[in-house]
């Protein structure tokens, strides 16, 4: 379990979202990337993975939990666990990122289209988008609520998103 500072359930406003997402970087696996923002989306931190590959034994083994413990335990929590601008809310547009909420204290909630929600998740709808989380704290629900709608007075939840894929793509062609 990545160690964390214990979460606080007050209505202070979130200062820092940590946008999360793996990226499949062909011929080479898959790399993750984070991107800590102001409210605003003014950048405050960047991460990023190298390329991971997928290992045939461990795909073996885990079976179909496998592509969660890729993503979620291996990519992501190494990538929330270097963060020194600790985000207090992270989003993702992979569902497999959702069960980061099982391994950190943090808020976890994901972007997703409306075909893409699931049964037994709490969500709401911003800027057009539809937004889950496995919470169900209402107090927590409202407060993620609440930093996605001050993130939308500026900019669209998905564009994080976009920015980190050409950051990944970015240090990719740097490093060949």
């Amino acid at each position: 379990m990545i160690a964390v500072a214990e979460q606080t359930e007050t209505n202070e406003p979130v200062e820092r979202i940590g946008f999360i997402t793996i990226v499949d970087v062909p011929e080479l696996g898959y790399a993750g990337g984070m991107l800590v923002v102001s409210p605003v989306g003014r950048p405050i931190e960047f991460h990023c993975t190298p390329p991971v590959r997928e290992n045939r034994t461990q795909k073996i083994l885990y079976g179909q939990t496998y592509r969660g413990f890729l993503f979620c335990d291996q990519i992501a929590a190494s990538i929330v666990e270097k963060s020194k601008s600790r985000p207090q809310l992270l989003i993702t547009d992979r569902s497999a990122l959702l069960a980061l909420d099982k391994i950190t204290d943090l808020p976890v909630a994901m972007l997703c289209s409306l075909d893409q929600t699931e049964n037994r998740v709490s969500g709401f709808e911003v800027g057009g988008e539809q937004v889950i989380s496995h919470t169900e704290n209402p107090q927590l629900l409202q407060r993620v609520k609440s930093a996605c709608l001050e993130f939308t007075k500026s900019l669209p939840l998905v564009e994080p998103f976009e920015r980190i894929q050409l950051a990944i793509e970015e240090a990719q062609s740097v490093a060949r």
